[in-house]
């Protein structure tokens, strides 16, 4: 007997064939069958009439690490499909913690009501599994948590020694669960290492058959430099490279776009494995203290925040404003402080959701004395929405082969500690809205190529065997949704809000998502 039998759907089954009636059989947790006019008798029934049957989605670029800790039930991502969240992205992981990272991750866990109880990726997985969480989690081991572990987060070049522990490290993690290595280049102290220092940690999760997994150094005046850059490490590394949120900002760039599809298209042809992700918005969201010169970004979030506390040092970044206010707008991509909204703000949420220049004049200051006076009453935490982007660029690399869908969101709800925060919509409706905005609206993409961007290509990138697909044998992560309605509701001044058109969402052939309910089983796994 079947454990539940879905009838009377639609499947897209995640390949890009196009979609076919039929019931989807499901049993001990895996696909039994898929078959027209299923008579077999099953535990449970769910009439899919109306309904496309789809993999469960895959988010490739996620920063739920610490989210999951709060509430494994990952309510902003299940709802949306998600059945599977790549985690430890942009060079942060929630481990290996030594040194340094140890209380700069210990600050951003407290903001969350966390206490750090593990120092290896072994213990931050168990500490994951118990008690579970709704869907699948992929680890990654991060840069910058390495190289804060080892070297700090100061602007200096690793010794042979320090080089060979920082391997151990990464090697240490993927022997104990991690997928691959990520890197935030664009960060520190990511962004003080030089290529060699990056090979040779790749080549480590190389060996491990894992993936290399980048934000890259620049993405607005420096893009095309900073994607070769990636995969030179790739090539020269022998792994696999995933360029993380691909996108082009700041206005000044905005017309070279052929050029970053030529950058993608010559080295795929030249047999470069090679992959992007992109979220389906024209804003992104980074740390205020990404707009400030790498000098001032050294030392962690409460150096920053300590520096910007001496008027010489503000007087300075000032002086550097003016004369090189390229390299400050290269940095932002904005074309002014009104397209900044702020979306964390620890000990300061009456400015949430203002954007810079409405914070300044209404405190009588100019933006860039509104911005440091913020950081420093964050200790260096704050966060903001940044519009950087144009729409017709989006909608070209979503178009690319290359490129699937990745949320670089967090697994959020509105009730708590999660709730608190302006965040950037992603987290509630980056898949929803594709399927929504840019199948049935748009018509950028047919809904048979998003599926497949949501989740074969994926789970193949990440080597996650017998997902992302429907057929029999596969894994029973599935997604039924109602593709005449389904769209995302959140938006950057009311993020908080969750997708419609999902009624039923199974990981690891266990409903997760009822007739739109949460059923509250953590049916997850580590993968």
């Amino acid at each position: 007997m079947l454990d539940i039998l879905v009838k009377n759907g639609t499947v897209v089954d995640g390949t890009g064939a196009p979609a076919f009636k039929a019931d989807v059989g499901v049993a001990e947790g895996r696909v039994a069958l898929v078959a027209q006019a299923v008579g077999q008798e099953a535990a449970r029934t769910i009439d899919a009439q109306g309904l496309h049957v789809a993999p469960g989605f895959i988010d490739p670029h996620t920063h739920s690490d610490l989210p999951l800790l709060v509430d494994p039930r990952a309510e902003s991502k299940i709802r949306q499909g998600v059945t599977t969240e790549v985690i430890g992205n942009c060079g942060f992981s929630p481990a290996p913690l030594q040194g340094a990272a140890v209380e700069e991750t210990r600050t951003k866990a407290q903001n969350f009501g966390l206490e750090i109880t593990w120092r290896d990726m072994g213990g931050y997985l168990d500490r994951l599994r118990n008690p579970g969480t709704a869907l699948n989690v992929v680890p990654l081991v991060g840069h910058n948590t390495v190289r804060g572990s080892v070297l700090g987060y100061d602007d200096v070049q690793p010794t042979a020694d320090q080089q060979a522990q920082m391997e151990r490290l990464v090697a240490e993690a993927m022997e104990q669960g991690a997928r691959g290595l990520s890197t935030g280049l664009y960060y520190p102290p990511g962004y003080y290492a030089q290529i060699e220092e990056v090979i040779g940690l790749a080549g480590v999760a190389a060996r491990y058959g894992g993936i290399y997994a980048s934000h890259v150094r620049s993405e607005s005046d420096l893009l095309l430099e900073a994607i070769a850059e990636a995969v030179d490490i790739g090539e020269r590394a022998g792994i696999a490279v995933e360029i993380a949120h691909l996108k082009l900002e700041s206005y000044r760039n905005w017309a070279n776009i052929d050029q970053v599809t030529a950058t993608l298209d010559a080295a795929q042809a030249r047999g470069v494995r090679l992959g992007c992700d992109q979220y389906p918005y024209v804003a992104c969201s980074t740390w205020l203290p990404a707009m400030l010169p790498y000098w001032a970004q050294a030392g962690g979030s409460k150096a920053v925040a300590a520096r910007l506390r001496d008027p010489q040092v503000r007087a300075q970044l000032r002086k550097d404003w003016k004369e090189n206010r390229v390299d400050w707008d290269n940095r932002t991509g904005v074309r002014d402080w009104s397209d900044v909204l702020v979306s964390d703000s620890p000990n300061s949420p009456q400015v949430l959701g203002k954007s810079i220049a409405e914070i300044a004049e209404a405190g009588g200051k100019d933006p860039l004395e509104a911005a440091f006076d913020l950081i420093v009453a964050t200790e260096g935490l704050a966060a903001g929405v940044w519009f950087t982007q144009l729409e017709e660029n989006v909608q070209t690399l979503m178009r690319h082969p290359l490129v699937v869908v990745g949320s670089d969101g967090s697994s959020l709800k509105p009730e708590g500690v999660l709730g608190q925060r302006k965040v950037h919509p992603r987290s509630y409706g980056t898949f929803p809205r594709v399927l929504g905005r840019y199948v049935r609206e748009e018509g950028v993409l047919s809904l048979e190529q998003a599926v497949k961007k949501m989740t074969s290509v994926t789970a193949g990138r990440f080597g996650l065997a017998d997902r992302g697909v429907v057929r029999v044998g596969a894994w029973a992560d599935l997604v039924l949704f109602d593709a005449e309605t389904v769209a995302d509701k959140a938006t950057f001044t009311h993020p908080h809000q969750y997708p419609v058109g999902i009624p039923y969402v199974m990981v690891n052939g266990q409903v997760v998502v009822d007739g739109g309910d949460h059923t509250g089983v953590l049916a997850g796994r580590v993968l």
